[in-house]
């Protein structure tokens, strides 16, 4: 896992850590191109670079305005206040890389897996508000609060249920990219649990069910 890269902030944002909360500002598109033209020219794909930058920056933007909104309860996003220069401020959680690197190193399977469901509870709760993250990624995404699971990555949310009924429909192969940096018995998990809980006729029952 490239714990570098992500406590940094990945490719939309830079973070700096205080001791109770962090500060997250959106990188710029220089800041951008920089950090994922490595990435672009070891795939051999360059040409997809600047329509890389525009998407991210869309994808932020338009996942702040979905928080914004009001659509979540702010408790579940580690209570996240905007501030000037489009900058965010939210509370410094407990990363679940970390959490998991723990209890895998040891020998917690068990524990480690009860974590997996909690994790898949957490996905139908954000639906039962009519909002989904797109990536899957748990491990980068997500972290504890005071005991509780809640969503830190917000640049990467859509309120559009097609969007979510089409990645369910495709399967979730993309975590297979993620197999060099975490540990296969728990995606394996993860991912059969996903298929089993994560259904069209759940996310049809439980979607935009807690603003009824």
């Amino acid at each position: 896992m490239d714990l570098k890269h992500l406590k940094k902030g990945g490719w939309q944002i830079n973070i700096k850590y205080f001791k109770n909360y962090v500060i997250k500002t959106p990188k710029t598109k220089e800041e951008i191109r920089k950090r994922i033209t490595p990435y672009y020219e070891r795939i051999g794909n360059k040409e997809r670079i600047e329509e890389k930058i525009k998407k991210l920056k869309k994808e932020w933007k338009d996942s702040i305005k979905i928080v914004k909104s009001g659509a979540v309860p702010l408790r579940l996003l580690a209570y996240p206040e905007f501030l000037k220069g489009g900058k965010v401020k939210q509370k410094r959680v407990r990363m679940l890389y970390e959490e998991f690197e723990i209890l895998m190193s040891r020998k917690k399977i068990r524990e480690a897996k009860k974590l997996v469901d909690k994790v898949v509870d957490f996905i139908l709760i954000l639906w039962s508000y009519g909002v989904h993250e797109v990536t899957f990624k748990f491990y980068a995404q997500m972290g504890l609060l005071d005991g509780e699971i809640v969503l830190v990555d917000l640049g990467e949310l859509t309120s559009d249920k097609k969007v979510v009924k089409k990645q369910i429909l495709k399967g979730h192969k993309k975590l297979e990219d993620s197999r060099q940096s975490h540990h296969d018995e728990i995606l394996d998990y993860y991912q059969a649990q996903i298929k089993k809980r994560l259904t069209v006729d759940r996310l049809n029952k439980v979607w935009n069910q807690a603003k009824k």
